[in-house]
């Protein structure tokens, strides 16, 4: 399980990087409302994540196990990109740290550092979508024989 969500993980974060250095190469960085396609690469990761971990358990994969899977996913490859945005901050995107300043993302008060923009948006914002995405996937993974103890077989 840990070795998959840390090859899924570093995948994902391989993805991300590679987006947002896309977007940075066609001057679309500061456009905030692309980060929606984040999700979209996450989701890929967690899904994939899951479905090699069930595959991996030959079509028996455990319903807590399958999201430990995908949560581990989400929070390496959120991990490893804040850490790359936080490189990339400081060997001069201060560009993208006043863009999230001036959507107010943080108030009027909060003083927008890159520590807490990492935190605030990424970590947060990758951690939490990765755990919902990987609870809805476990929907659709979960093994689909429901029987009753002790019931008809």
């Amino acid at each position: 399980m840990e070795k998959t969500g840390l090859k899924y993980g570093l995948l994902t974060a391989a993805a991300l990087i590679a987006y947002f250095m896309l977007m940075r190469v066609f001057g679309l960085a500061d456009v905030i409302e692309l980060r929606f396609l984040n999700g979209v690469i996450m989701a890929f990761g967690v899904v994939l994540a899951i479905k090699g971990y069930k595959e991996r358990m030959h079509g028996k994969i455990g319903y807590f196990k399958g999201l430990a899977t995908g949560i581990i996913t989400a929070v390496v490859g959120t991990t490893l990109f804040a850490a790359f945005m936080v490189v990339y901050v400081k060997l001069g995107g201060e560009a993208l740290i006043e863009t999230l300043s001036a959507e107010r993302y943080f108030g009027e008060r909060v003083v927008a550092t890159p520590g807490v923009v990492i935190f605030s948006v990424l970590m947060l914002e990758g951690v939490i979508s990765g755990f919902m995405i990987a609870f809805i996937a476990m929907q659709y993974f979960k093994q689909r024989e429901h029987k009753v103890p002790g019931g008809p077989s």
